[in-house]
């Protein structure tokens, strides 16, 4: 069985939670008062509130499946990830590297310039904050994590780091190998 299941998942009072019981599995509803957000667990995944604190557990007879047992804890990370992203959302910073590389944000589009012939153009999804301080820095925002790594990979999709002229989408905070590393 997962280890993190063994703990509860604390709830923010910013963030309300409720539990329904449909006819295989659970469903919770995560809101904030702006964003609802609905999770739908393994049918072998049992859920349960008590107070502020959200409980996942699985039958013995369920734990000898190893697939039974990664969805425990797959489940687990979803649901902490929802109530984190809900209370204060997730936050990646973009760095371009680059003589003449830059970038613009125009309503819901982001328009990178990357040495190519053609500017590429990004939409920005729903769900998702864009902020451009300067020209050469991209902060994105979401309460989800997946919608906010898909989105910064379609980024950094536009112009992948290169190892020998160092240019490039970059995520702040990653190495990066470049020809000079040893």
């Amino acid at each position: 069985m997962s280890r993190l299941a063994n703990m509860p998942i604390m709830i923010p009072s910013s963030v309300n939670v409720t539990c329904e019981k449909n006819t295989e599995s659970f469903c919770l509803t995560l809101s904030n008062g702006k964003i609802n957000e609905s999770w739908t667990v393994h049918p072998k995944v049992q859920v349960a509130i008590d107070g502020d604190k959200i409980t996942i557990s699985m039958k013995e007879d369920d734990r000898s499946d190893k697939f039974f047992k990664s969805m425990l804890g797959t489940d687990y990370r979803h649901i902490e990830n929802l109530v984190k992203g809900l209370d204060k959302p997730f936050e990646t910073v973009l760095e371009i590297h680059g003589l003449g590389y830059r970038v613009k944000l125009m309503d819901t589009k982001v328009t990178l310039s990357l040495g190519k012939s053609h500017d590429d153009v990004v939409t920005i999804p729903e769900h998702v904050s864009v902020d451009v301080p300067n020209e050469r820095e991209i902060i994105c925002k979401s309460h989800s994590k997946k919608l906010l790594g898909d989105f910064v990979a379609l980024l950094c999709s536009k112009r992948k780091p290169d190892a020998y002229k160092a240019k490039g989408v970059r995520i702040r905070g990653v190495h990066y190998r470049t020809k000079s590393d040893k």
